[in-house]
């Protein structure tokens, strides 16, 4: 820059200085301003982390009380005594150190400092534009386990839990995990469940035999496997009709023997009777025979004679206790009558006397619509889950779909829009038999479980030691 005389002229001189303070202040006070908002996010993190807070004060007291050799024998002792709780009681220590801890470490770590940022990325900040330009959903709370993340999120104004479910595969992306898994826990929060380590990879052990006598077995439930959580799959068996659909190979005979083997000590005590329909030829069912009160294989008049000997007893029971109770509770006189159609298909739509198809579903109509209360249950497999296949699917309460090729074929099994909630059965790979997702009454959200597989060793042993009561 030159002057008159073309002399260069510096900065500093005609205003130049000035300008250059006034940049000088503005940086000065955008870096006061950063420092100062550092010190009140740590201050804001350490009152909601206090954990962190009181171990720095402990080992600061020790290290100006006892010194360096101190601290050493405190930590050792501390590092032994853990040691030792974990050792003895691994649960309490979960619950007490581990998991805490863990939580604490992901909230801080990961869901604090990125949460933000997802939900910006999957389109879950509500925007207004009277007031603000966007809201992104509060984070509360983020619980640790051994393989789930369960973060609890409070929804922004205008937001609904369909917006969370329809942006949960992005959420897992993001988070790079394999599974995000949303629940509605009242209105306006929801939970949302990152799957960092998959425990159903892995084939699941059998559950262990009932050691209780069939007298007094409880047949509430029964054991079949396990959950995406990692816990017993309990699946209710009394009151409750089930449903599972899978292609060939998904793995239905888990089901099927998982829940004969679990109440096999009172089949053999006559507290529980078996009606089993195979309309297979038996290639299911025939090592278990033993097992069975009534059998009937694809014959479609013996399928259509068994289907009418349930219905003529279940009426017989309803004339006998009308009036008399409500709900029915297993026993000798009148005991849990199971009725398991191993091929759905072959008897609604396949069988070859059309006339006979007509009667077998009607009678299995009636026995879904009336059998709850006098203990009359239906277990029903299908591998073609299609409405003609499923015509009564609405009178099941308890769904399970294992792999299948489609996801209308997942909403047919499961109900519509199972598939959009998570329940990606079509994705099931064919190495991993047994895994499917669950539905059941009054829950909305699918559940991932995995069924044990019952070798057939152990179902020629059932039938050895626990065959049927002659009738």
């Amino acid at each position: 820059m030159r002057g008159r005389g073309g002399r260069s002229r510096a900065p500093w001189e005609d205003g130049g200085g000035g300008q250059e303070s006034a940049d000088v202040a503005t940086e000065v006070a955008e870096i006061s301003e950063a420092i100062a908002t550092g010190v009140f996010a740590l201050a804001g993190w350490l009152i909601r982390h206090p954990l962190v807070l009181a171990v720095a004060g402990a080992v600061w007291w020790c290290w100006h009380t006892a010194g360096l050799v101190g601290l050493i024998v405190i930590g050792l002792l501390l590092f032994g005594f853990g040691l030792a709780w974990r050792i003895g009681g691994p649960e309490s220590f979960e619950r007490r150190v581990t998991g805490p801890l863990r939580s604490g470490v992901m909230r801080s770590a990961v869901y604090e400092l990125r949460w933000a940022r997802w939900a910006r990325a999957a389109r879950l900040v509500g925007h207004d534009d009277q007031w603000r330009p966007g809201h992104v959903p509060r984070l509360m709370s983020v619980r640790s386990g051994r393989y789930w993340d369960d973060v609890r999120v409070r929804l922004a104004a205008g937001q609904r839990t369909h917006d969370f479910e329809t942006a949960a595969e992005a959420l897992a992306h993001s988070r790079r995990v394999q599974r995000c898994a949303v629940t509605e826990v009242s209105p306006g929060v929801v939970n949302l469940g990152f799957m960092r380590r998959d425990p159903l990879v892995h084939p699941v052990a059998l559950p262990p035999m009932p050691d209780a006598p069939g007298e007094t077995l409880d047949l509430s439930h029964v054991a079949l496997g396990s959950t995406e959580r990692g816990d017993p799959w309990r699946v209710p068996l009394l009151g409750t009709h089930l449903f599972g659909g899978g292609a060939t190979g998904a793995g239905k005979g888990g089901l099927l023997w998982g829940t004969v083997r679990q109440v096999a000590p009172a089949i053999h005590s006559g507290r529980v009777r078996v009606t089993m329909i195979d309309p297979k030829g038996g290639m299911e069912a025939e090592q278990g025979a033993p097992l069975f009160t009534r059998y009937a294989r694809e014959e479609p008049k013996t399928i259509v004679d068994v289907f009418t000997a349930v219905v003529d007893g279940m009426s017989d029971r309803k004339a006998a206790l009308r009036g008399v109770v409500r709900t029915v509770e297993p026993s000798i006189e009148y005991p849990l009558e199971l009725v398991i159609v191993d091929e759905l298909a072959a008897v609604t739509k396949y069988l070859s006397d059309r006339k006979l198809g007509q009667e077998a579903e009607r009678l299995l109509g009636i026995l879904l619509t009336q059998g709850r209360a006098l203990g009359y249950v239906v277990h029903a497999y299908a591998q073609e889950p299609t409405k003609e296949v499923v015509p009564f699917r609405s009178l099941v309460p308890y769904k399970v779909a294992m792999r299948l090729d489609t996801p209308n074929q997942v909403d047919m099994v499961l109900g519509d829009a199972s598939w959009e909630r998570g329940a990606h059965a079509d994705r099931i790979p064919r190495s991993l038999p047994g895994l499917g997702y669950v539905v059941q009454e009054g829950v909305r959200e699918p559940v991932r479980v995995r069924a044990a597989y019952t070798p057939d060793g152990e179902i020629v042993r059932l039938a050895e030691t626990y065959p049927a009561p002659a009738v």
